[in-house]
């Protein structure tokens, strides 16, 4: 059972926040004089520890690919793996064929090699997808390659990220904005995609962060982890290491405009109080809780 137990208010939304994973009993009231105006008992279960969005939010990291529920002719095209990084940006600049050079790329907080915010805010504004991007509109991905498998030849090769859903800088997944950078100042965007199928080249989907391989079509919360999952055609266009030799490598960023704050919660002890919040903002009533014994 969580220690201690924190409301805050996102927006319009009331958050309940608990300390640690576990069940717990909490009755909350809106008092007025001393007198309850309105009260509501809940029951709510922490299953995830959920990261809050902002400056210690986690940076994308790869994670193994999962290609779900898809026909034998999808899976004998689309090959998942996992992305290797690199933490040097030298040798990165290498990997990629050159594409960019190494003072165009940086480390991030975790030591993984990315795409100087700039070089992308350049490719992007020439690109057009976007009016007025600044580095702030900016996530970098790491700089990945994938091993060379001789099966994979001339397949599309499926990479995924783990990345908090407020650095997806969208509401819906049909909305996020995947810019694949390409030189200096060039760069394209993917094309989202709600289905694998056997034509993936270029495109992303943005999934459950579990191992269902379940494509999300919902809304995205802003606390709540989902894998970005990428398709590069080996030796296509978006292949920078130039060579059909079953690897692929990569300079991602994702651009948005500015974080907006998430409406709330989506599950276990960080859940929205959705219907109090709205008596709250219309009465105007200090809020006071108490956990059950």
């Amino acid at each position: 059972m969580p220690e201690w137990l924190e409301l805050k208010f996102e927006g319009s939304a009331v958050v309940l926040i608990a300390s640690g994973e576990g069940k717990c009993d909490v009755t909350i009231s809106a008092m007025v004089g001393g007198a309850i105006k309105t009260e509501a008992t809940l029951t709510v279960n922490a299953v995830k520890a959920q990261p809050a969005p902002g400056p210690i939010a986690p940076a994308p990291t790869p994670v193994n690919p999962v290609i779900g529920n898809v026909s034998d002719d999808v899976k004998a095209e689309i090959k998942p793996e996992l992305a290797v990084t690199e933490g040097d940006p030298a040798a990165a600049a290498k990997k990629i064929g050159g594409a960019l050079t190494a003072e165009q790329l940086t480390r991030n907080k975790d030591g993984n090699t990315i795409v100087e915010p700039e070089v992308a805010v350049k490719a992007a504004n020439k690109l057009g997808a976007l009016s007025s991007v600044t580095s702030k509109d900016v996530v970098a991905l790491p700089v990945f390659t994938t091993p060379a498998i001789d099966a994979y030849k001339d397949k599309t090769i499926m990479i995924s990220y783990e990345v908090l859903g407020s650095d997806l800088k969208a509401k819906k997944p049909a909305d996020v904005k995947v810019l694949k950078i390409l030189g200096a100042e060039n760069g394209e965007l993917f094309t989202y995609a709600s289905a694998i199928t056997k034509d993936m080249d270029k495109k992303f989907t943005v999934m459950k962060d579990d191992d269902s391989g379940t494509i999300f079509t919902g809304d995205i919360d802003g606390y709540t982890m989902y894998r970005l999952a990428l398709f590069i055609k080996d030796g296509g266009k978006f292949d920078l290491d130039g060579k059909k030799d079953g690897a692929v490598a990569d300079p991602t960023v994702i651009l948005g405009a500015e974080k907006r704050a998430p409406s709330g919660g989506s599950g276990g002890c960080n859940a929205g109080l959705g219907v109090l919040a709205l008596l709250l903002s219309l009465a105007a009533l200090p809020l006071v809780y108490k956990r059950k014994k």
